[in-house]
C-alpha cells in the first residue's frame, strides 16, 4: 500500500485519507487513527482550518469504513471515470458527444482549467476562437452534464463565472443524475447549488451574488439537506472530473495553448487527428440528420411530454391525413409513395398548431382590445372626414396632373412621328431657346421693376421731406415780408430800416 505524506483537504475521500482506491479496511482504519492524532484541533491550535480538516477526515472514514457506502461511492466514481474515458474514444461511430472530437475536448479541458484558475480573460479568449455552435455545445455540458459554469461555481471563481455569463452560458443548466443509485436519481444540481461546497464564506457570497444577478436559481433538491456522505459523493465526482481534466491539460504543449488562444487560424496550424474538413462536414451532416429525425418523429408520433390522450389524438389525426392523401390518388396502390409524401406535408403543417398552447391563445385573447377600446382609440368622425376630403383633393390633383402629362406626352409623340426625329429635335431646341430667352427677359423685367419700385419709394419719401421743409421756409419768409410791408406803409419816406439814422445824421444843429 502506498500512502501520501498527508491528507489533501477538499480532495476525494481516498486522497483525504492518503490511501489508494483498493486499500483494505484495516489499512484505512490504521491510516485514519494516525491522521486523527496528527490533525486533531487540540494539537493544532495555531491552524484556523484544523477543525475543518478533522471533519473532512471523519467524513471520509465514515464512508470508506462502511462496506455499503464505499461500494456506492466506488460505483459512482467508476461511472464518472468511465464516462470521461468513453468521451476520449477514437471510434468515429461513437462520436455522439462533442468531447469525442479532439479539438472540442481540448478546448473544453483548457477552458475548465482556466475557469478553475479564475482566469476570465483566458476563458473569453478561448471562446472567441470557437464557432458559435461548438461553444454552445461546450456550455451545454461536459462529462455527466457538468458545464463550464458548474466548475467555476464549484471552485468559487467569481471572475470566471462572470466571464461565462457574459459569453451566454446558461446559469440554470442542470447536470445529468449524479448518483446511479435509483433512490438518488433526482439529484441534478445547478451551478448555484454547487456553491455550498465553497468553504470561504466571503468567496461563496460573492459567487452567489454574481449568479443571482443573472437570475440563477437553485435546483429541485436542496443540497444542504442531503446526507453528508451524499454531498461528499457529489464533491468527489467533481474532483474526479477535475483531476482528469488537469491530467489532460498537462499534456498540451505551451505553443499549442498559445495558438489555440490567440490565432483564429488554429485549424490550419494544428493538426488534430480526424479533424479534416471532410470529417467535420460528415459529423455536421450526421448531427443535422439526427435533429431532423427527431423532428420527424415528433411530427408523426409526438413526444413523451404529451399526455396519453394527446398522443392518441396525434396518431388518429395523422392516420386521417394518410387516408385523405391516399383518397386524393383514388386509392391507387402504385401511387402509395406519393400519397405518403403528401400526407407527411399535411402532418407537418398541421403539427404547427401543436406548438400553440391554450395558455398562449388565452393570453392573446385577453390582450385583444374590446370594441369600446377600439372606438375610444379612433379619432373623431369630423377629423376623419376632413382627412378623407384632403386625401380625395390630393388624389384629384394627382389625377389631373397625370391626365395633363399623358395628353402632353401623346401630343409630343404624335409630333415626333409626323416630323421625324431630326426635325423634332430642332423644333424642341428652338422651343427651349425661346423659353430660356423669355425666362431671362421676365427675370430682367422683374429686376428692373424691383429697382424702379425701390427708387420710386425712396424718391417719394425724399420728396415728402423736401416739401415739408419748403413749407416751413415759406412760412418764415412770408412772416418777414409781411413785417417789412407794414413798416414801409407806416414810413413811406424811409427806404430801408436804417433810414431814420441817416436822416438824423443830416439834421443841422439848431444854432446854425
Amino acid at each position: 500500500m502506498t500512502t501520501t505524506e498527508g491528507p489533501i483537504s477538499g480532495g476525494t475521500y481516498y486522497q483525504i485519507l492518503g490511501v489508494p482506491p483498493n486499500a483494505a479496511a484495516d489499512d484505512i482504519k490504521n491510516q485514519y487513527r494516525k491522521l486523527a492524532l496528527k490533525l486533531h484541533p487540540d494539537k493544532n491550535p495555531n491552524d484556523p482550518n484544523a477543525t475543518e480538516k478533522f471533519q473532512e477526515l471523519q467524513e471520509a472514514y465514515e464512508v470508506l469504513s462502511d462496506a455499503e457506502r464505499r461500494a456506492a461511492y466506488d460505483q459512482n466514481s467508476d461511472f464518472i471515470l468511465r464516462a470521461f474515458a468513453e468521451a476520449g474514444s477514437n471510434d468515429d461511430n461513437q462520436r455522439d458527444s462533442f468531447l469525442n472530437i479532439p479539438s472540442s475536448r481540448t478546448f473544453w479541458c483548457l477552458m475548465v482549467e482556466s475557469a478553475l484558475g479564475d482566469d476570465g480573460k483566458t476563458v473569453t479568449a478561448f471562446a472567441n476562437q470557437l464557432e458559435d455552435e461548438i461553444f454552445d455545445e461546450l456550455c451545454k455540458g461536459g462529462v455527466c452534464g457538468f458545464t463550464l459554469l458548474h466548475f467555476a461555481a464549484f471552485a468559487g471563481k467569481p471572475r470566471s463565472v462572470q466571464a461565462l455569463i457574459d459569453l451566454g452560458a446558461n446559469v440554470n443548466a442542470k447536470t445529468q443524475p449524479l448518483c446511479v443509485t435509483p433512490s438518488q436519481q433526482f439529484c441534478r444540481p445547478t451551478p448555484l447549488d454547487l456553491t455550498i461546497f465553497i468553504q470561504n464564506k466571503r468567496v461563496r457570497e460573492s459567487t452567489q451574488k454574481v449568479l443571482q444577478a443573472a437570475d440563477a436559481q437553485f435546483g429541485g433538491v436542496d443540497l444542504t439537506k442531503l446526507e453528508s456522505w451524499w454531498q461528499g459523493l457529489i464533491r468527489h465526482q467533481l474532483l474526479l472530473i477535475r483531476d482528469e481534466v488537469l491530467k489532460f491539460t498537462l499534456k498540451i504543449p505551451t505553443n499549442v495553448r498559445r495558438v489555440l488562444r490567440n490565432d483564429p487560424r488554429w485549424r490550419e496550424v494544428i493538426n488534430f487527428p480526424g479533424e479534416d474538413a471532410a470529417a467535420i462536414e460528415a459529423r455536421r451532416t450526421k448531427r443535422a440528420m439526427q435533429v431532423w429525425r427527431k423532428k420527424l418523429m415528433w411530427v408523426i408520433f409526438g413526444d413523451s411530454t404529451m399526455q396519453p390522450k394527446e398522443r392518441v389524438g396525434v396518431l388518429s389525426w395523422n392516420a386521417l391525413m394518410i387516408l385523405l392523401s391516399w383518397w386524393l390518388f383514388n386509392f391507387d396502390c402504385f401511387q402509395v409513395l406519393q400519397a405518403i409524401l403528401i400526407a407527411v406535408v399535411f402532418m407537418a403543417v398541421s403539427s404547427l398548431f401543436r406548438m400553440v398552447s391554450m395558455k398562449d391563445v388565452s393570453d392573446v385573447w385577453n390582450r385583444t382590445p374590446s370594441q369600446k377600446q377600439v372606438w375610444e382609440s379612433l379619432p373623431p368622425r369630423q377629423q376623419v372626414e376632413e382627412n378623407l376630403q384632403k386625401f380625395w383633393d390630393f388624389v384629384c390633383i394627382v389625377a389631373e396632373c397625370t391626365d395633363a402629362s399623358l395628353l402632353f406626352i401623346n401630343d409630343e409623340f404624335n409630333k415626333l412621328t409626323s416630323m421625324g426625329p431630326a426635325q423634332y429635335g430642332k423644333d424642341v431646341k428652338c422651343q427651349l431657346t425661346a423659353w430660356l430667352e423669355k425666362s431671362r427677359e421676365e427675370k430682367d423685367d422683374a429686376e428692373i421693376f424691383d429697382d424702379n419700385e425701390g427708387a420710386g419709394s425712396q424718391k417719394k419719401r425724399t420728396g415728402g421731406a423736401a416739401n415739408r421743409i419748403a413749407r416751413m421756409l415759406a412760412g418764415k419768409s412770408g412772416n418777414s415780408t409781411a413785417a417789412a410791408g407794414n413798416a414801409k406803409n407806416s414810413n413811406p419816406s424811409a427806404g430801408s430800416s436804417d433810414a431814420p439814422r441817416r436822416n438824423r445824421a443830416r439834421r443841422r444843429p439848431r444854432g446854425a
